[in-house]
């Protein structure tokens, strides 16, 4: 029986990860364009996703981007802008896979957003979409 009043809850289109993935999305405060310094290079042959959340920290350098094994899969405009902040999607593997180089990720982390709980899904969903079709 539905509530008067109430809705269903959003889900995004791609199926929720397990509850045993692990997959986080990691919020890193930047200052400005040259916010790809402060990330530790990707390990092995891996390219990480990444969103932008003010227009401010664009442009990046390509060169460093792709050299450090990141990717730029959305960018939020003025209006929409969720802070002077980049959010970068790390699946599980690589962060059981590499601990030295999560221990690096994560004390430049402002933020670690475990995706196996439903309100991350709720608040950065389509946020996270951009992620998921650009990894997938």
């Amino acid at each position: 029986m539905r509530l008067p009043h109430t809705r269903e809850p959003r889900l995004p289109a791609r199926e929720l990860p397990s509850a045993s993935d692990g997959s986080v999305l990691v919020r890193v405060r930047a200052s400005g364009p040259g916010w790809i310094t402060q990330l530790p290079v990707v390990p092995g042959d891996r390219t990480l996703t990444v969103t932008v959340g003010h227009p401010s920290l664009l442009p990046v350098p390509v060169d460093e981007l792709i050299a450090a094994g990141y990717r730029i899969v959305g960018a939020a405009d003025g209006e929409r802008s969720f802070g002077p902040c980049v959010d970068i999607y790390v699946p599980a593997e690589l962060r059981t896979g590499h601990p030295a180089w999560w221990r690096s990720m994560a004390e430049v982390a402002d933020r670690v957003f475990d995706l196996r709980m439903g309100p991350v899904w709720t608040v950065l969903g389509e946020e996270l979409e951009l992620h998921l079709a650009a990894s997938g």
